[in-house]
């Protein structure tokens, strides 16, 4: 049986990734809601994880993703997260958004389409992570790898 102090030195011991792109305006798939106050920069996304952790203790990492948090220099960035009381974590890069992704990036049937995700984590995305010390890479199998013709 799990008790209350088992449960508590669980909870204590947990770490979470939080995304850089929660940090954003939000909303459904029909619309985005516009807010006050949302973080415009990769800087100021961070800032305001570094307050999440501040607050709660177990978030001490923010997830990239790529392009949307590009930055000319991201040792700085990464500088600007310790700073702050957290560090970079993963960087995803944007294998989903262009319209060649509509069957699906590494499992899409078109075998150029399925090479650019991987060039995109071969190159650009992997120089980030060497700049940042970061060298966890997330494979991302897009929407559109469930449909029959993909199969």
């Amino acid at each position: 049986m799990t008790t209350k102090p088992t449960v508590v030195a669980a909870l204590s011991a947990q770490q979470i990734e939080l995304p850089s792109w929660a940090f954003g305006n939000s909303g459904t798939r029909f619309k985005v809601f516009a807010q006050q106050g949302v973080p415009r920069t990769p800087q100021e996304k961070i800032a305001d994880a570094a307050e999440v952790h501040r607050y709660t203790g177990v978030a001490p990492s923010v997830a990239l993703h790529i392009p949307w948090d590009r930055v000319d220099d991201y040792a700085a960035l990464a500088r600007h997260a310790d700073d702050l009381g957290v560090r970079l974590g993963t960087i995803n890069s944007n294998v989903f958004q262009d319209d060649d992704y509509m069957l699906g990036s590494l499992t899409n049937p078109d075998p150029a389409v399925r090479r650019r995700p991987v060039m995109l984590a071969a190159t650009p995305v992997a120089a980030r992570q060497r700049a940042t010390g970061h060298l966890g890479l997330p494979a991302a199998v897009c929407a559109g790898s469930a449909c029959p013709r993909c199969r």
